[in-house]
């Protein structure tokens, strides 16, 4: 079979799209099948609005002779890849890889909510942000052939705002790392990695760590912002524990990288991976820097400590990319 591979992301820009994307294509074409890629990266040169109107064309152009195209976006891809697969009798499949409204909207008002209470809130929301709900819940979505989650917490949040039939729509997990070569030394110093966004929640992690230093004094802390994965698996393997204080992570793959060399986690709760991670890592509230304190100063205690890294090195959880291949083929065999 022949897919074409739509992605708002490739390598080596940063963004769990641009990996996603080359690791999936890889994946298919081990199992047989023909894989193409397209990326937006072919037209962000250009004004905003015409982008999409030559992306549409290309769309058009590639998707001749393919059977499904696979859309890894929701909104700048996703509206002209959907287009054009309509109007060419192609299966679209839509992945789902965060929530860009939600995103939007924090990064806009600085209101520090989370993803499993934003659709059920009264929110004040921009006109910019109702137009992308309704692109999404009126054009995008209807007339996508199927919409894949990465985790079912998320597709419970989007059923009803943006008007889904659970009947259109899968789950397919993200991919669990397989145990590493290397194994976590260890080291006194915390680990954050983040983009420069508010949803990261690095504010309150940095209200966190003052308090922490005054009932920890020896507590240290490094925040690395955009930071390539090969360089920031060299710190994991040294650091003490890895932070992830966002408001809400889908499926962090940051979280799994850690995990899969035995470095110890501390992960937001408001998370769509809670039932995979729960007895793996250690949940903090990201709205309290006073929680986040106590977990980081707990941590600091040795024989806590090696608890912690016990649950690490006994994460049990794998999902390959050749598994999500599968999944993926699978999803558009059924609609066929």
């Amino acid at each position: 079979m022949r897919f074409l591979i739509v992605t708002p992301l490739i390598p080596p820009e940063p963004g769990g799209p641009s990996y996603y994307s080359v690791s999936l294509q890889e994946s298919l074409k081990k199992l047989g099948h023909d894989a193409g890629l397209l990326a937006f990266r072919e037209v962000r040169h250009l004004p905003s609005g015409i982008r999409h109107i030559v992306f549409f064309f290309k769309v058009l152009r590639r998707a001749r002779g393919m059977d499904a195209l696979f859309i890894l976006d929701t909104v700048s891809v996703a509206l002209p890849a959907v287009l054009a697969g309509w109007l060419m009798g192609k299966k679209t499949i839509i992945r789902t890889g965060g929530d860009f409204v939600w995103e939007s909207y924090v990064e806009r008002t600085k209101n520090r909510v989370l993803l499993s209470e934003f659709y059920s809130e009264q929110l004040k929301l921009s006109a910019k942000e109702k137009v992308l709900i309704g692109l999404q819940r009126d054009v995008i979505f209807k007339l996508a052939s199927s919409i894949v989650f990465n985790t079912e917490w998320q597709r419970e949040i989007w059923e009803k705002p943006y008007r889904i039939p659970k009947s259109k729509t899968d789950v397919i997990k993200n991919e669990f790392h397989h145990k590493q070569q290397c194994d976590h030394v260890g080291g006194d110093t915390y680990l954050c990695a983040w983009r420069p966004t508010t949803f990261k929640n690095i504010d309150t992690l940095n209200s966190a760590y003052d308090i922490a230093r005054n009932k920890c004094p020896d507590i240290k802390l490094k925040v690395f912002k955009s930071i390539p994965r090969d360089e920031l698996h060299e710190h994991m393997v040294k650091a003490r524990a890895l932070i992830i204080p966002s408001l809400s992570e889908l499926m962090p793959n940051m979280a799994t990288e850690a995990l899969a060399i035995g470095l110890p986690v501390l992960l937001t709760k408001d998370c769509g991976a809670r039932e995979c991670f729960d007895k793996a890592v250690t949940w903090i509230d990201p709205k309290s820097p006073e929680d986040i304190a106590s977990k980081m100063c707990e941590l600091m205690d040795e024989k806590r400590y090696m608890e912690e890294k016990e649950k690490a090195k006994a994460f049990a959880c794998e999902h390959s990319y050749e598994d999500i291949a599968v999944e993926f083929v699978r999803v558009y065999e059924e609609l066929s």
